[in-house]
């Protein structure tokens, strides 16, 4: 019984012993006087890379030459209706061929030689035969079915060739009772 009394004892003695680590005195710290200059120090100047200049097409004085031999070439009929087939792209790099395929209906149309076919009439009629708005008529025949749908005489057909530094515009008009292509012609696309 004693025993127990003695262990319980220290146990109680050893309960109420502090263990902390011993404490040390805390290191002075000498005062710190604020910086009278508040301005923020300047920032590097940014340097933004310069994209390369973008060289604007000059479509409508490309095609104006290749649109005036075509209307003026033996074979077409003034007054004959025109499907202009979308402007392809065969060049090494992007172009906007909307505006090349827009340019080059609006330089027909100014010459009164041909009747060019809206472009809205072709999309309607290329939706009603199941071709997509997308669709470049790249075989002759869908084009010539196209054509004949729309009672068009003619279609033209316009790609761009060779590369970035020296991009041609080829065109070839063809009649749409035949099938035989009636002029052809290729000038240099000019840029500004």
């Amino acid at each position: 019984m004693k025993r127990l009394l003695c262990v319980i004892a220290s146990v109680w003695l050893l309960a109420g012993c502090p263990s902390t680590a011993p404490v040390t005195p805390p290191v002075p710290v000498g005062s710190v006087t604020p910086p009278t200059d508040t301005t923020p120090p300047p920032l590097p100047p940014d340097t933004v890379p310069v994209p390369p200049k973008m060289k604007k097409i000059e479509w409508e004085q490309s095609i104006t030459p290749l649109v005036n031999q075509m209307v003026h070439s033996d074979g077409v009929n003034q007054g004959s209706t025109l499907l202009v087939n979308k402007v392809g792209n065969k060049t090494n790099s992007s172009l906007q061929t909307s505006v090349a395929t827009g340019a080059l209906m609006n330089t027909i149309g100014k010459t009164g030689v041909l009747n060019v076919i809206p472009a809205g009439t072709v999309s309607s009629a290329m939706s009603v035969l199941g071709m997509g708005d997308n669709d470049t008529l790249t075989l002759r025949s869908k084009a010539i079915g196209l054509a004949r749908y729309l009672n068009a005489d003619y279609v033209l057909y316009s790609v761009v060739t060779g590369t970035r530094e020296a991009r041609q515009m080829e065109m070839q008009l063809m009649s749409v009772s035949s099938g035989e292509i009636i002029w052809s012609g290729k000038g240099a696309v000019l840029e500004q």
